[in-house]
């Protein structure tokens, strides 16, 4: 008996301190993706008063311009992921959108503005799914879902930086117009946008601190071909239809509580940027904690053998939830609705969490990218895409009243969180089919690899 060199058994990943730096850099990355993307929703009043735009018209830079671009990129850059080296992906992304970002400090007009919203949507829409990628290889499927709820939680680092450090720098930048050559006459917003833009692009290089890993885990049954992707979605087509169904709708709203609550609380409240600002990074700071403390429940429950527990455990705690994300915009006063609000996010937002575990325990390793892409792109286009703008096209169409902006957000909650929230539950029976059949396929490759191992 002897083994052959060139075939071995794959071997599940530890969690070493190189994986755990890998995903200290692209938590970094994520803080500041969500730096770049929030930081215009604390400038939408200096910017429709210099440009002149309604909420509806606000609503398209907030979300279409951003959101579609991300979700149409997402796909394409999904299969690149799966056949690329991800490291070399992400360097170009992250890169790409800081440009795209400081490009917005360049807008004189709401088409260059929306231009520069599309880059960054494309930019960032690299990030998710090849972190994910490298995530679901760097950790073992039992820590899988903390590791990718510490990379979650970054999304609200990265709200809370954009809230705070926004404040600030709108704050330092009040009243500050600069004349410069080739540029023109430059408003603090666009002074923003420069100082948060150009850092991002040399930071890009801190991907190369860290190793690409090897392509671990269950292979698929067939070879890899430009059809595989569609085969997988047809043979679980119920299954795919009802998870990214009720994640996009919850993702829905939590996209467009984003984008216009610092609106709503400018308007109901009369808070300025830099005093609301530091409520929200406070609020964001607690959900980033709650999100780790689920990460590592939905483990616990993982490892006791619900193999459906992303979904047991969201659809949940969003359909309790549902009511408080109505009443959230109707409290008398900015303490209570502070109060309430980082309730709602420590419990419900984000929700991407959920569903990049999902896709992880249950996707081929050929598909675990295009798969993640997928979930980004209808995050993209109805959560990012169309949240924002429901909402301001509600406030403008339905109600006719900017101040009737929290009636808007109440209204798109109320509706979409608990029928997305029953979808995920509708989703769970098929998620623990097909979760046991990959790890079942997956443990026969393992074996058959050990076998061929003796000649």
């Amino acid at each position: 008996m002897m083994k052959s060199a060139n075939v071995h058994a794959p071997e599940r990943p530890r969690a070493t301190w190189g994986a755990w730096w890998a995903l200290f850099v692209l938590c970094f990355f994520y803080v500041l993706s969500f730096l770049d993307r929030y930081m215009l929703t604390m400038l939408v009043e200096p910017i429709q008063t210099d440009l002149g735009l309604s909420d509806f018209e606000m609503g398209l830079i907030l979300g279409p311009a951003f959101g579609v671009s991300l979700g149409v990129a997402a796909l394409p850059l999904g299969w690149l992921i799966d056949r690329s080296p991800r490291r070399k992906l992400v360097f170009f992304g992250v890169a790409f959108w800081s440009m795209a970002t400081a490009a917005s400090g360049l807008a004189h007009s709401a088409v260059a503005l929306g231009l520069a919203r599309l880059g960054v949507g494309a930019g960032e829409a690299m990030l998710g799914p090849a972190a994910s990628s490298l995530l679901a290889d760097k950790f073992p499927r039992e820590r899988l879902t903390t590791a990718l709820a510490i990379y979650q939680a970054s999304n609200k680092v990265g709200s809370a930086t954009a809230f705070g450090l926004g404040g600030l720098l709108i704050g330092l930048f009040s009243g500050t117009i600069l004349t410069l050559p080739l540029l023109g006459v430059v408003k603090p917003w666009q002074l923003v946008f420069f100082s948060i833009g150009v850092p991002g692009i040399f930071a890009a290089l801190l991907v190369f601190t860290f190793s690409e890993p090897p392509r671990l885990g269950r292979k698929s049954a067939a070879p890899p071909t430009p059809g595989l992707l569609l085969a997988f979605l047809r043979e679980n087509r119920r299954l795919m239809t009802l998870i990214y169904a009720g994640f996009s709708l919850i993702a829905l709203c939590g996209y467009a509580m984003t984008a216009w609550v610092p609106t709503f609380v400018a308007r109901r409240y009369g808070l300025e940027p830099i005093q609301y600002g530091p409520m929200l990074s406070v609020a964001s700071l607690v959900a980033a904690g709650a999100l780790v403390l689920k990460g590592g429940i939905v483990d616990w429950l993982y490892a006791r053998g619900r193999k459906d527990a992303n979904l047991l455990f969201y659809s949940w705690v969003a359909l309790a939830s549902s009511p408080v994300a109505v009443v959230c915009f109707f409290m008398p006063g900015p303490s209570l609705f502070f109060g309430v609000y980082v309730v709602l996010l420590a419990v419900t937002i984000p929700s991407m969490l959920y569903l990049a575990a999902s896709l992880a325990l249950l996707a081929p390793n050929e598909l675990r990218g295009q798969l993640t892409a997928l979930a980004y792109a209808l995050y993209g286009i109805l959560g990012m895409g169309f949240g924002p703008a429901v909402v301001g096209a509600i406030t403008d169409f339905v109600f006719h009243d900017p101040n009737k902006i929290g009636w808007s957000l109440a209204l798109l909650s109320g509706i979409c969180m608990p029928v997305g929230a029953l979808l995920l539950k509708a989703a769970m029976k098929p998620l623990r089919e097909a979760v046991m059949a990959s790890e079942a396929l997956e443990a026969a490759d393992a074996k058959a690899a050990g076998l061929a191992t003796c000649v």
